[in-house]
C-alpha cells in the first residue's frame, strides 16, 4: 500500500483497510488500524457520527497545494466577482461574525469562506 488518504466516512466502501484507529468523541476505540472494512463497520462509523476516516491506498498519494479558494480568496474563483459584492458581502458578514473572535484561524477561515460564497451570490443576483 503507497499511502493513506483521508475520506469522508459516509463514502467508505466495504474492503478498504484502515490506515488509522478510529475513536469516538471521547476517544474511545471504534475501530482499530488495519482492519479491512465490512458493511457492519461501515454502519458503526455512522452510528458513532464519525465524519472522517483515514485508509490505505494503493495508488500513490499525490501532494496537495493548498487552495486559495478554500481560504476564501476571490481571486481563486474563476468568475470575478465586483468590488461592490465583495464590502457588501463583508459589511453582512461582519456583523454575523461580531461575537467571533477572528483571532482564531478557524474563525477566520469560516469568515472569508463565508463573505466569498455571499459576495458571489451577491454577484449572481446582480447585486451592487
Amino acid at each position: 500500500m503507497d499511502g493513506k488518504i483521508n475520506i469522508p466516512a459516509d463514502r467508505a466502501t466495504p474492503g478498504a483497510v484502515l490506515a488509522e484507529d478510529v475513536r469516538d468523541r471521547s476517544g474511545r476505540l471504534l475501530l482499530s488500524a488495519g482492519l479491512p472494512l465490512r458493511d457492519k463497520h461501515i454502519r458503526v462509523l455512522k452510528t458513532w457520527g464519525v465524519n472522517e476516516v483515514a485508509v490505505w491506498t494503493d495508488k500513490e498519494v499525490p501532494v496537495m497545494q493548498p487552495d486559495s479558494s478554500a481560504n476564501g480568496d476571490a481571486q481563486a474563483d474563476p468568475r470575478h466577482i465586483s468590488e461592490a459584492s465583495l464590502t457588501q458581502a463583508r459589511s453582512i458578514m461582519t456583523t454575523a461574525f461580531m461575537h467571533v473572535d477572528l483571532a482564531n484561524p478557524v474563525m477566520d477561515a469560516l469568515f472569508k469562506v463565508s463573505t466569498a460564497r455571499l459576495a458571489r451570490k451577491l454577484d449572481a443576483k446582480g447585486n451592487p
